[in-house]
């Protein structure tokens, strides 16, 4: 069928080329001479030998004319001879057929329809032009019929009908014309837009692949979709060939602390769910000098609909950094740790002193003494409080922060910590609050829990201007009420989100806390993110500057082998 299409194309719309031409020709030879034999062989009374050899002598002349043609192509007289010559032929057949042979008329349509392919405008006048000369003129004369209207009207509706219809082809020619030509626009407009893309996918796959951080992306289904060579090498450390169980579930992937991470904990299956987080830390590979310390950071890609349409992860080797970080963390424990003894001497002495010093007679050199060892007793215990903060600290970091589990009344310590801070909240004339829309118990260090408290309350009473308000409310977590959360919230100076998002971070402090005139050294909510996240929960904060912060923790109220970590 498709051969067949190629070659009928080939007959309408190729009007040029020697091949194209003496199959158009040699095609119209055989439809024209073939009823034009018939009506001689078996209507010879009607019939004019002489005019149809005419008539077929000028067909066979034009063809002959084509066979003869160059083979580089049909000149450009020949193009117009050929097709007038068929129509001159269809006229003289014709009236040597005629009455029987009058359809054979008809068959000018055929080399008028070349004329007006090939010569579009030009081409119909002179096709309608010979049609008249040929066929419709010769009609008053050679055939003997009465003159009027309707006889007239049938002579010249053939030539009428022509022209009507080479307006037609011409129209759908430009039509093709126009749409080929739009066509072939697009397919050079796509063409070139698609070297583009190519040549930008080349280079961006060509940075990617040259990163010196590990990439993967991976689809809604969570197939991975493009990886780089740092992520490879990851992986090869993840599963090398020598570990037995290839699966995922056989990934040398641990936390920090040296623990296996369950397969449905581990970044790529957070990822997949949905999850986004920053500089989560975990180990790769097999314990060992190889066993490299791994920072990912995860983030969603989620389509017009709302959908999450793809995932990615960014992977950073920070061995070297962990190393670093981990051995000044070991410094600061060790000297924090040296700094304890001398610390409870200076204190014990202090105590000492100032009892020996009560027995002496009252005199201004006694008074003086006592509000010099006063100042000492202040400052030692400040800089006691300020070691064991570190060394908690330190201790939480490399997660080694243990605690002393059991189910512990949220609302009472809450209720202990308000009341035990409602002095200070009195002398600075700030309106402390409390309220409790949730009893239930947890599990839980409750010296830590209480140290966690005393830092967001105190805190907000520090930050919070003369006049202020400060409100501690406890309430079920979630829809479900499946645990407890604590909010603590003022209309203090508050911060910026990017002060929020690292408020905390160790020794950091907000621009509004360090212009103020209160002393501290940053570690009170690093170390309250480091206990709630031993137990099990999260703690979050929400501000605004000028607008106060609300400061939120979460503890579950079921008893379960929550892990002893603060890092992973």
């Amino acid at each position: 069928m498709t051969r067949f299409r190629t070659f009928v194309g080939a007959l309408l719309y190729h009007s040029s080329g020697k091949t194209f031409a003496l199959i158009q020709q040699l095609t119209f030879v055989a439809v024209l001479a073939t009823p034009v034999l018939m009506l001689l062989i078996f209507e010879p009374e009607t019939s004019s030998v002489l005019g149809a050899a005419l008539g077929l002598g000028v067909l066979f002349a034009a063809t002959l004319a084509v066979v003869l043609a160059p083979r580089s192509g049909v000149p450009r007289v020949l193009e117009w001879l050929v097709p007038v010559a068929g129509i001159v032929a269809c006229g003289i057949c014709r009236y040597a057929t005629y009455p029987e042979g009058a359809v054979i008329s008809t068959l000018s349509l055929v080399p008028s329809l070349w004329l007006v392919v090939g010569f579009r405008q030009r081409g119909a006048a002179v096709a309608v032009l010979m049609v008249v000369l040929s066929i419709s003129i010769p009609s008053f004369f050679v055939i003997e019929e009465t003159m009027n209207f309707s006889t007239v009207s049938r002579f010249l509706v053939f030539p009428v009908a022509l022209a009507l219809m080479s307006f037609a082809v011409i129209g759908i020619l430009q039509t093709l014309e126009a749409k080929t030509i739009h066509a072939r626009q697009s397919l050079l407009s796509e063409r070139r837009s698609l070297a583009q893309f190519e040549r930008t996918d080349r280079l961006l796959r060509g940075v990617l692949e040259n990163l010196n951080v590990g990439v993967l992306v991976m689809d809604a289904d969570g197939n991975d979709v493009m990886t780089n060579r740092a992520q490879r090498e990851i992986h090869s450390l993840a599963s090398p060939e020598t570990n037995p169980d290839r699966t995922e579930a056989g990934h040398l992937v641990f936390y920090t602390d040296g623990s296996s991470i369950p397969a449905a904990s581990r970044p790529a299956a957070r990822a997949n769910r949905g999850e986004e987080f920053d500089n989560l830390e975990f180990l790769v590979g097999a314990p060992g000098p190889t066993q490299r310390v791994i920072s990912v950071t995860a983030r969603a890609v989620w389509a017009e609909q709302g959908d999450r349409d793809a995932s990615f992860l960014i992977f950073r080797d920070v061995t070297e950094q962990h190393n670093l970080l981990r051995a000044q963390q070991e410094v600061i424990a060790a000297v924090s740790h040296e700094m304890r003894t001398p610390l409870t001497s200076i204190v014990g002495f202090t105590d000492f002193t100032e009892d020996a010093m009560l027995d002496l007679e009252d005199s201004p050199a006694r008074v003086a003494a006592l509000d010099q060892l006063s100042v000492i007793r202040r400052n030692a215990e400040k800089l006691s409080k300020l070691v064991e903060d570190l060394l908690l600290e330190q201790q939480a970091a490399v997660g080694r922060l243990t605690l002393d589990l059991e189910p512990v009344s949220v609302t009472r310590l809450v209720t202990d910590c308000v009341e035990g801070l409602q002095p200070l909240a009195a002398q600075r004339e700030i309106s402390l609050s409390l309220s409790i829309d949730h009893c239930a118990e947890v599990v839980a260090d409750s010296l830590r829990v209480s140290q966690v408290l005393d830092n967001l309350v105190g805190n907000a009473l520090k930050y919070t201007h003369t006049g202020g308000r400060v409100t501690v409310s406890v309430g079920p977590a979630g829809d479900g009420g499946d645990g407890v959360v604590v909010q603590v919230a003022d209309d203090g100076p508050g911060m910026t989100q990017k002060e929020a998002s690292q408020v905390f971070t160790p020794f950091y402090r907000a621009r509004s806390a360090r212009q103020s005139a209160t002393a501290g050294a940053g570690l009170g909510l690093a170390l309250s993110q480091s206990i709630v996240e031993a137990h099990g929960g999260t703690i979050s904060v929400r501000a605004s500057p000028g607008e106060g912060a609300r400061f939120s923790f979460t503890l579950s109220n079921h008893i379960t082998d929550r892990p002893q970590r603060t890092r992973a």
